[in-house]
């Protein structure tokens, strides 16, 4: 599982605090039997050593805490619902809990508190959507004993075990299906680095359309709103004729704009959201055409995979690919025309 870092030990904080492993010892589990002067000096050396308190790996050595924690980047997408959904049903199945916990998009300071604080927990094992899928703190998490799965990223080199959608094939769909339909002009709602904007990029240019980037900052419905204002404030010559949105929300955002302003859909603006969720065939003010991920499924499996490792920990890495489809409603598909 990639390359293995020295962990460092009770004695490394004894040696840079100037006590004994027993002290150190006392003050991670009888903190009362060591004045508050000596917790500070220990406190601080472990910080220098780079030093976590393994609660994982000792409450494995004496049973299952029976309690995976699932970490997600928006719990105000309905995607990562599902997946917790999904989840819970598989962890119940196996007589486990699901604790949830949120980060954020791009929350790097805050994602790193809470892998720091995990670290501690007494996890059966963590899934993830992390920000960072090279973060240093899943290494020391999994080589404290806690099996660690990566959700709805690609793992590079497949050095841990990952669950996620095909997001290029689903680019791929989604740009096929708005060329199908007659549009030249395309732009996507996301972030560049995005697999989904990859594969429809790529299918635009091999067809010689043109695709625009709108970059978001965040995944949520605020950022749809962005969007949406941006596409409306384009002079008309350049004005992309269909967009493609890396989620629901956002697809959401940019309808609730652009029909604010009288805009009919598709006729003026076709929209492709991503993932399916039930804000694209229910709660939207136009049922939106979008590439379906099979969320509970995800969830489902990342579960499986935690078990799996728990019952063979040097077992080969998995990489469990879902292929994704694509659902098409009124937002693509009433008559439009080019000319």
């Amino acid at each position: 599982m990639g390359t293995t870092v020295a962990r460092a030990t009770i004695r490394d904080v004894a040696r840079v605090a100037g006590v004994s492993d027993g002290t150190v010892s006392n003050t991670l589990n009888r903190p009362h039997l060591v004045s508050a002067e000596t917790r500070e000096r220990i406190r601080q050396a472990m910080e220098t050593v780079g030093y976590v308190p393994n609660a994982a790996a000792r409450a494995l050595r004496v049973g299952r805490t029976r309690t995976i924690g699932l970490v997600v980047l928006d719990l105000g997408n309905p995607f990562f619902a599902e997946v917790a959904a999904g989840a819970e049903q598989a962890a119940r199945g196996a007589d486990a809990d699901i604790a949830l916990f949120h980060t954020g998009l791009g929350e790097h300071a805050r994602e790193q508190r809470l892998l720091h604080r995990l670290a501690e927990r007494c996890l059966d094992g963590l899934i993830i959507t992390p920000n960072d899928v090279d973060h240093a703190m899943l290494d020391t998490i999994e080589h404290g004993g806690t099996p660690v799965v990566v959700l709805a990223r690609a793992v590079s080199g497949r050095c841990r075990d990952a669950v996620r959608g095909d997001d290029f094939l689903g680019g791929v769909l989604a740009a096929r299906h708005l060329l199908d339909n007659g549009h030249r002009q395309l732009a996507f709602a996301g972030w560049r680095h995005d697999e989904r904007y990859q594969g429809a990029r790529r299918t635009a240019v091999e067809a010689g359309a043109t695709i625009t980037w709108i970059g978001t900052p965040g995944a949520g419905l605020t950022d749809g709103l962005t969007a949406g204002n941006h596409l409306t404030s384009l002079d008309p010559d350049r004005r992309p004729t269909a967009v493609f949105c890396a989620n629901d929300l956002i697809a959401a955002g940019v309808v609730q704009v652009v029909t604010g302003r009288g805009w009919r859909i598709p006729h003026d603006l076709a929209v492709v959201g991503f993932d399916d969720t039930d804000l694209a065939s229910a709660a939207s003010a136009v049922e939106l055409t979008s590439v379906r991920q099979p969320a509970v499924d995800m969830g489902a499996a990342a579960v499986r995979l935690i078990l799996d490792r728990m019952n063979d920990p040097h077992r080969a890495a998995e990489d469990v690919v879902f292929e994704p489809q694509l659902a098409i409603r009124e937002s693509t598909t009433a008559t439009w025309s080019a000319g």
